[in-house]
């Protein structure tokens, strides 16, 4: 295996297992971006749980999916949680679509040498966690100002964020010691 990443111990190396996976991405990011919860004052959709499983667990086939879940999103189709097309670059909430790729990209560097306890990767997704979250504060700052930003969202999003990381965290450890002697 060129890296460790469960989903090679699982699937496999072929391409066709790798194409598959990704396509898997890409289909799961667009349904958990259509299921939203109500969590305090605002909604919370279940996409970036599935942006930190699928990163975590596949590397860079999750950043794959997030990179084609973007542009096929960006291109028109309707696969964001509202909508989708050129016109969603210019809203406030793609600033943490973009950042995804990031998220993914930061956990997928952590990670690529190996799961080797539960705090590594707690602290990968933690540090995807908070790469996503600085370019989308950063982005959404620029429509409607940094402290609407924090005091609107961000500080109701951070319990269920954190609750995220930490639930993906334990279930990746879990396969990891199902699946894997080597790690």
């Amino acid at each position: 295996m060129n890296n460790n990443f469960i989903s090679e111990k699982i699937f496999g190396e072929q391409f066709f297992s790798k194409y598959y996976l990704v396509v898997l991405g890409v289909i799961l990011l667009t349904i958990s971006s259509k299921i939203s919860l109500p969590f305090f004052q605002i909604s919370v959709t279940l996409q970036t749980f599935v942006l930190y499983f699928i990163s975590s667990f596949m590397g860079m086939l999750g950043f794959y999916a997030v990179l084609i879940y973007l542009i096929l999103g960006t291109l028109g189709l309707p696969i964001f949680s509202d909508g989708g097309g050129i016109a969603y670059i210019f809203s406030p909430m793609y600033g943490f679509l973009y950042g995804m790729l990031f998220a993914s990209l930061t956990i997928n560097y952590f990670l690529k040498t190996g799961y080797k306890n539960l705090i590594k990767i707690f602290l990968s997704i933690l540090f995807g966690f908070c790469m996503m979250h600085f370019i989308g504060i950063c982005h959404q700052s620029y429509f409607i100002g940094i402290q609407k930003v924090l005091t609107n969202s961000f500080i109701f999003l951070i319990y269920s964020e954190l609750f995220k990381v930490i639930l993906v965290s334990v279930m990746i450890y879990i396969l990891m010691m199902k699946f894997s002697k080597n790690y």
